[in-house]
């Protein structure tokens, strides 16, 4: 077996053996690395590489969004709506500013996001259902 495909095997079996909590921060873990990954091409002027860094990360994102439980999740899910689609709308039009420090600022927001979710999984008894992607729920 090759390195890069012993790799996905393990990347897969992470996955597939994550627990919905472990999933939303490896969601959040993929999303600031294609940042990061995105503003050091975008720095090289490799934007057709930065836009697919970028775009993968708007897909982590995306959905994280759709599998938001408003019902049970109240305002957070309303917080978490406004904060996911805040992201995107910056993440629209990245490749065509000249600033890369916007890219710090989205690391900053997920990361911030990231370190909450964190939290939750190592306190178990501060779990709210409703905060789990509902696709995620039923093996919570």
């Amino acid at each position: 077996m090759f390195p890069t495909q012993a790799s996905n095997v393990y990347h897969r079996t992470s996955i597939q053996t994550a627990d919905p909590l472990q999933l939303i921060i490896m969601c959040y873990d993929g999303a600031i690395n294609d940042l990061r990954q995105a503003k050091e091409m975008h720095q090289k002027n490799e934007m057709n590489d930065a836009y697919r860094r970028i775009r993968h990360a708007q897909d982590i994102i995306t959905e994280l969004l759709v599998g938001l439980d408003y019902e049970r999740g109240g305002t957070i899910a309303g917080n978490l709506n406004r904060i996911y689609n805040f992201v995107l709308r910056q993440l629209i039009g990245i490749n065509s500013r000249n600033d890369v420090s916007l890219y710090d600022d989205l690391v900053r927001i997920l990361s911030n996001l990231r370190e909450g979710w964190e939290s939750i999984r190592t306190t178990p008894g501060q779990i709210k259902a409703g905060l789990l992607p509902k696709q995620w729920q039923a093996s919570a």
